[in-house]
């Protein structure tokens, strides 16, 4: 009996320090970081749990980390750690001669001059604690990516599994919402969206960039795994069933910008499920045994044109219901013209203006709030204020100057260098091209988002899309090996 206990501990233990482990760690942490980071708003009091408790993942990431399993795989993380880099800069004290010549700065000289004040050393960011805090930030999605990067290849796929279950949880969540009372406990945040499906999330915005980015991870997860593997069938139909319920809940989460990215999310996902390998090996098998018998019978969809076809049909009656029950609030706003988008179109040249004042040094990483006071005209002053420019693409280069734009640059150069590579080496890989396409269509739904929104403020997102880039440059790598063997 003790020897069989002793046994069965054994295993437990192995299981629990080797690379199970690894994805037990990822998985508790991404679980934190979904119900607790769903806020883009610096004073919210789960922030003071969070980040010392991503300082301490990282720190255990560190500790297991493998150089060798880390080799060419760290682009993702050099990014990351360079925009770290770039705060602690913008945090380092310079001489009043020096701070007061740098661009944007003489309405501060001046304000010093004319109340007899002598300038005293200061850092080049306007804001320096908003500037920390989003040096601190970064803590989240780089201990995403140390995590990641510590797991072993089958462990890598179950990461994205993990990803989707906490896009599903939060789906479901947002539901309940609907049922209970718009102030109930079922709302996380103070200052949310009360009343909306906004699940995990203070805005429901980027609730409808997670599910856009959810229903492109299930279309690729439900037709990855081969016809033999175990639960394939399983995993298949619950995959295309979760993107059916998905689908609604966008509608009703009532933001336009998650239903315009959810129609590119659902063409892509039927494009996967199409082309993936349970559908095209169930395909073959089902050609290969009853070849003889079709030869004498009439011509017949096969089963992915059965599920193109039924995908959107199905995609279609979900949508009609929607909109006739009344429940597609996002429907009605995207035809609707809210005062808050003329605001933001109106946005659009002063914070222009803003990029031209600050170039090249920027005004300092989340010092966006305060400084637009300073050019916020006076008609647009309402009892509601302005935290973010609601438009990274133009937001980012304002806090971050050239330096920032040159390391977005980097990444981009990077990402439009992995798809060259991905379209010339096409026709030589099977299906671990899909991983990079599913990846890199998550990566660009964040960034269509941003351009009217700011998703990757948000901690649980910018972690996703920060795990999407390290899947993203190892299904390269191995579309890249793949091809090579093919070509030898």
């Amino acid at each position: 009996m003790s020897g069989s206990l002793t046994k069965k501990f054994g295993k437990l233990q192995k299981r629990f320090s080797g690379n199970e482990m690894q994805l037990y760690v990822f998985a508790a942490f991404m679980t934190i970081l979904f119900f607790t980071g769903g806020s883009s708003r610096d004073d919210v009091q789960s922030l003071v749990f969070l980040r010392p408790l991503a300082i301490l993942f990282g720190a255990y990431a560190l500790t297991r980390m493998d150089r060798e399993a880390w080799r060419g795989r760290t682009f993702p993380l050099i990014i990351a750690l360079a925009l770290a880099g770039l705060m602690v800069l913008q945090l380092i004290p310079l001489p009043p001669q020096i701070w007061t010549a740098l661009s944007g700065r003489q309405i501060f000289a001046d304000i010093a001059d004319l109340a007899g004040i002598s300038q005293p050393w200061r850092p080049l960011t306007l804001s320096p604690s908003r500037t920390l805090n989003s040096l601190f930030s970064l803590a989240i999605p780089i201990t995403a990516m140390m995590l990641y990067l510590n797991l072993d290849g089958p462990r890598r796929k179950q990461a994205v599994a993990v990803l989707i279950v906490l896009a599903c949880i939060s789906a479901l969540w947002a539901a309940f919402q609907l049922t209970g009372s718009p102030r109930g406990p079922l709302y996380i945040y103070n200052i949310t969206n009360n009343g909306s499906a906004v699940g995990l999330f203070a805005n429901r915005n980027h609730q409808a960039v997670l599910l856009a980015a959810a229903i492109v991870m299930l279309g690729w997860y439900a037709a990855s795994h081969p016809v033999a593997a175990k639960l394939a069938s399983l995993k298949f139909y619950a995959g295309i069933s979760a993107i059916f319920v998905l689908v609604p809940l966008v509608f009703v989460t009532g933001s336009r910008s998650g239903l315009l990215l959810m129609a590119p999310a659902l063409v892509a996902a039927i494009i996967l499920v199409y082309f993936g390998r349970y559908t095209a090996e169930s395909q073959l098998s089902a050609t290969t045994q009853s070849s003889s018998r079709r030869r004498h019978r009439k011509k017949r969809f096969n089963s992915r044109q059965i599920i193109l076809f039924s995908s959107i049909t199905l995609v279609i009656i979900l949508a009609a219901l929607s909109i006739y029950f009344s429940r597609s609030l996002a429907f009605d706003r995207l035809f609707g013209r809210a005062d808050v988008e003329e605001l933001r179109g109106q946005l659009v040249p002063i914070l222009t203006r803003m990029i031209s004042d600050y170039f090249p040094w920027g005004s300092g990483f989340g010092s966006f709030e305060h400084v637009y006071r300073i050019y916020e005209p006076q008609e647009f002053l309402t009892p509601n204020y302005l935290n973010q420019a609601h438009n990274d693409w133009l937001q980012f280069p304002i806090e971050g100057g050239l330096l920032a734009i040159l390391i977005a640059a980097a990444a981009l150069i990077w990402g439009g260098k992995q798809l060259f590579v991905l379209a010339r080496n096409w026709k030589y890989t099977h299906y671990t091209k899909y991983a990079a396409v599913m990846a890199a269509i998550v990566m660009l739904l964040f960034l269509v988002g941003s351009i009217v929104d700011y998703p990757l403020r948000v901690p649980s997102l910018i972690a996703l899309f920060a795990v999407m880039a390290c899947i993203f440059s190892d299904s390269m790598q191995a579309v890249q090996r793949n091809a090579i063997k093919a070509q030898s």
